[in-house]
């Protein structure tokens, strides 16, 4: 059995994955389709993650400063993503498509996705924890799914941010850049983590349990 993390791609994103695959061998600059691809994948990681999560939760001063915080984990994401991006030869940037197709699995229900491989331990911990909130018992396994979750964002920030950023061919300067902005985003997730999951209600942790759940797979 393989875990992985997986979100279901735009159909703008996976149009444009489609046609970067379509012009791997086209003579024409190639970065521009890139560097769209990159910057849209990124939003639509911090939707999934995040800001479709918090819209699911009933109006009130929580939901409004994790959405607060959300939105400066995409601004800061974006922020360096522009920096990182930019003119490349077409060889560079078959680095950078190579380490998206590797990134796509297809789920047990036969639908793409854009993920990770996750450790077999963390994700049947998150889902056993998953478990135990379904059975209404939500409140014992915050301080489980606080620790669970952080492990679970370093291992993203890591292949979506860390790796991704060595397809780039960096020079000295922006992988320093990087790294600063790389630790801000870490920064920024587990400051969400620690504030939003202690706080969370029965009925929240029910839908924060549902909602990771369908991101998590295991085949």
């Amino acid at each position: 059995m393989t875990s992985y993390f997986g979100v279901i791609p735009s159909e703008s994103l996976s149009q444009d994955i489609q046609l970067a695959q379509a012009s791997r061998d086209s003579k024409e600059p190639q970065y521009p389709l890139r560097d769209k691809i990159s910057l849209q994948l990124t939003d639509d990681l911090v939707d999934a993650m995040l800001l479709h999560l918090v819209q699911k939760f009933p109006p009130s001063e929580k939901r409004d400063t994790t959405e607060e915080l959300a939105n400066k984990i995409r601004s800061i994401v974006s922020t360096m993503m522009k920096q990182m991006l930019g003119k490349a030869s077409n060889e560079q940037v078959l680095e950078s498509l190579a380490f998206m197709e590797k990134s796509v699995f297809i789920d047990n229900e036969g639908q793409q996705r854009l993920g990770t491989e996750l450790p077999d331990s963390l994700v049947s911990d998150m889902k056993k924890s998953f478990a135990a909130v379904a059975a209404g018992n939500g409140k014992e396994q915050r301080d489980n799914l606080t620790q669970q979750f952080k492990t679970f964002a370093d291992a993203l920030i890591k292949h979506f941010m860390t790796d991704f950023n060595k397809t780039l061919g960096l020079g000295m300067v922006k992988r320093g850049i990087a790294s600063v902005a790389t630790s801000a985003v870490e920064t920024a997730v587990h400051i969400v983590i620690k504030k939003l999951i202690p706080t969370l209600s029965q009925a929240e942790l029910e839908v924060f349990a549902q909602h990771f759940d369908a991101l998590l797979v295991q085949k």
